[in-house]
């Protein structure tokens, strides 16, 4: 066991007083008590620098309407007051962060863009080249079975006499 010493000091009467009340509720010693005081005291001065980079404090000044309806939100939702305003800091936050990185890239988005624009354009064109030169080459077809159709018409001369009907025979 460590070696103890005594530390004594007068405080004043209400502070005795709840110091005497927390070590009844408590069920402990004076010994004890003063102990456990002096070590939370010394263990948050050296983790100080540590708290201080992993949480920060914001506090800004609400109306009274503004409070009320904080109040009465976080009732609704059945959370810590503290729990609702980092929830909703944290979605507003992440919004911003969203626009932000949006309009700084723009470059990247609008040469994709360019390319994905580029890329459909030269298919648009082609699906159009292809359906144009089917569509020639089906007019091109039914002109030229409409030509023959009319040559084949000129050579057959339809007989008007019974004389030529005969030579055809």
């Amino acid at each position: 066991m460590a070696e103890m010493k005594n530390i004594c000091g007068k405080i004043p009467v209400e502070l005795h007083e709840k110091v005497r009340a927390e070590i009844e509720e408590r069920e402990t010693s004076t010994q004890i008590f003063i102990r456990q005081v002096i070590e939370e005291h010394f263990n948050r001065l050296e983790n100080k620098g540590e708290e201080s980079m992993e949480k920060r404090t914001l506090a800004v000044q609400v109306t009274e309407e503004l409070f009320q309806r904080v109040k009465w939100a976080v009732t609704k939702e059945g959370i810590k007051q503290k729990d609702f305003i980092i929830r909703i800091i944290e979605k507003a936050v992440e919004e911003v962060e969203a626009k932000w990185k949006e309009l700084e890239q723009p470059e990247e988005n609008a040469e994709t863009d360019r390319l994905e624009e580029a890329k459909e354009t030269a298919e648009d064109v082609y699906e159009e080249e292809t359906t144009e030169a089917e569509t020639e080459t089906v007019e091109a077809a039914e002109e030229e079975a409409d030509a023959e159709i009319s040559e084949d018409a000129e050579e057959e001369e339809i007989p008007e006499s019974g004389e030529e009907t005969e030579e055809i025979a």
